[in-house]
């Protein structure tokens, strides 16, 4: 099989599935400590019968090392029924939410819903702007979802980002757990000079 690099050139490289990767995820060559997250981006109830089952085949001997997150809590909790050890991620955030909340001021409000809608979660997904927007109007979002039990993912800061030693050290220092970005190194390396600053 033919894929194309990221430069555009024709490889032989074989694309990874979903099989491939749970084999490797439950492999000992992975830190024990690795997590995996499956972001589901679709709508979970046009999945047919046979993709559900094949998605519990691939995990059933090492869902404990994977995150199945989305935004439908119904179905990320009917996907991830029985598969022993799979973590749930719920992420409340659309496209009019930093908008909404910026024009209502609902910062509370709008945390614990979110954490009501998903008892089941272990991981709450939020877009950054919306933890650094609800910290200026005095409302750490962050410490409500982890009061509900929950760890925090502040997604996605990267390095171009305006001011962005300055918002990582405001994240480190709301609470979150981990950071998404596309520059884990250069993210790696901002962080070491932020925690002196804050020590």
């Amino acid at each position: 099989m033919l894929m194309r690099s990221d430069d555009g050139r024709l490889t032989e490289v074989r694309p990874m599935l979903f099989g491939d990767l749970a084999a490797a995820m439950g492999g000992e060559a992975v830190h024990p400590d690795a997590l995996m997250q499956l972001d589901f981006k679709d709508d979970i109830g046009t999945l047919s019968e046979e993709h559900r089952q094949r998605f519990h085949d691939c995990l059933a001997s090492c869902a404990s090392r994977f995150i199945l997150s989305g935004d439908d809590p119904a179905g990320l909790l009917s996907l991830g029924a029985g598969l022993s050890g799979l973590k749930v991620g719920y992420d409340p955030c659309r496209d009019d939410t930093l908008a909404s909340l910026q024009r209502t001021g609902a910062f509370e409000a709008f945390a614990r819903d979110a954490a009501r809608a998903v008892p089941f979660a272990a991981y709450a997904y939020l877009e950054y702007p919306i933890i650094l927007a609800g910290l200026d109007a005095g409302v750490n979002v962050v410490s409500i979802f982890r009061s509900a039990g929950m760890k925090v993912d502040a997604y996605t800061l990267n390095a171009d980002h305006s001011r962005v030693e300055e918002t990582l050290g405001r994240l480190v220092q709301a609470g979150v757990d981990q950071i998404t970005t596309d520059e884990p190194r250069v993210l790696e390396r901002l962080l070491s000079r932020v925690i002196p600053q804050r020590g």
